[in-house]
């Protein structure tokens, strides 16, 4: 029977026509679908982040409780030292051991680290013989000193406590200064000098010593036997300014009272002229001398005792 009840119902109900199929399929097909990748790869990154926001907070807390640790034990950085054993003293001068002592304040027990180094250095080099100084800790219980000295070139008396005259030397760059551990021998051999004195009467600063030093080192090394009759270096008429025009330095010897040098002329031309004259003199059965003028212009003038006045 065409539309019957039993034959439709099956009809309805049979094979694959199930109300799962009708709904849109089964479990596995929703989990795979695009909609559900994208939610689980947000619930990972989520997840991800999470995790690493974890972990930074956990390393900065330990970082801040070892840093914290660190900071309140104390860091040593100071060098180790020990209390001064030793004074390594050297000098290129004649400053004895001594007069080290007398200059330098250490106190017992002083620990290298304690000395103000740059402090000692200024208080040596103050000292008018020394030109400089160096000041180094050699740990762990030594300080070592050098010295270079002033090289002198002329002595001069001054007056001392109760007027009484003392006795200073003149370095190569003008500074005065009292002498210690020069020999006698090495004194005698400086020429006493005469300082050029300033209007207001002063003698310092002592300006172009430097030169003189020049005149005496050629008079040395050219004349040697004549140098050694030098006794007095006058500076009356030598300022030491090298723009100044005519200006003289004066030599008194035991031979010739006045030996007058110009400043602005060659001093071996000068010394070679003075040999010159001396020769002839000696040739001439040593008439005595009262004044030789070197500071001419291409000649010099000798003044002899009995008034005759000859040019070379």
């Amino acid at each position: 029977m065409i539309g019957g009840g039993k034959h439709k119902g099956s009809t309805s109900a049979g094979g694959e026509q199930s109300w799962r199929s009708l709904a849109g399929g089964g479990k596995t097909t929703r989990i795979k679908s695009t909609q559900a990748r994208k939610r689980r790869q947000t619930q990972l990154v989520k997840l991800g982040g999470g995790v690493v926001a974890v972990v930074a907070l956990v390393g900065g807390l330990v970082w801040g409780i070892i840093a914290f640790k660190e900071r309140e034990e104390p860091i040593q950085i100071a060098t180790p030292s020990k209390p001064v054993e030793k004074i390594l003293f050297d000098t290129d001068g004649v400053l004895p051991d001594r007069w080290l002592g007398s200059v330098i304040e250490l106190r017992r027990g002083m620990t290298l680290m304690e000395i103000d180094i740059h402090e000692m250095k200024r208080v040596l080099e103050s000292q008018g013989q020394v030109k400089t100084a160096a000041v180094e800790r050699e740990f762990p219980d030594a300080l070592k000193i050098e010295v270079k000295e002033r090289i002198p070139v002329l002595r001069m008396r001054v007056a001392g406590a109760d007027d009484r005259p003392e006795l200073r030397i003149v370095a190569r760059d003008g500074t005065i200064y009292k002498g210690v551990g020069y020999p006698k021998a090495t004194l005698s051999k400086l020429p006493y000098v005469v300082p050029y004195r300033y209007p207001e009467g002063g003698i310092q600063p002592m300006r172009g010593i430097d030169r003189v030093a020049d005149l005496i080192d050629a008079t040395r090394r050219t004349q040697p036997n004549f140098y050694k009759t030098w006794q007095l270096v006058n500076l009356k008429y030598y300022t030491g300014d090298p723009d100044l025009p005519g200006q003289v330095i004066e030599v008194k010897t035991s031979m010739v009272p006045r030996l007058i040098f110009g400043t602005n002329i060659d001093f071996a031309q000068q010394l070679d002229r003075l040999a010159v004259i001396l020769n002839y003199v000696q040739s001439r059965g040593n008439p005595a001398i009262k004044r030789i003028d070197l500071s001419l212009q291409g000649s010099a003038a000798v003044q002899f005792e009995s008034g005759r006045i000859s040019t070379f």
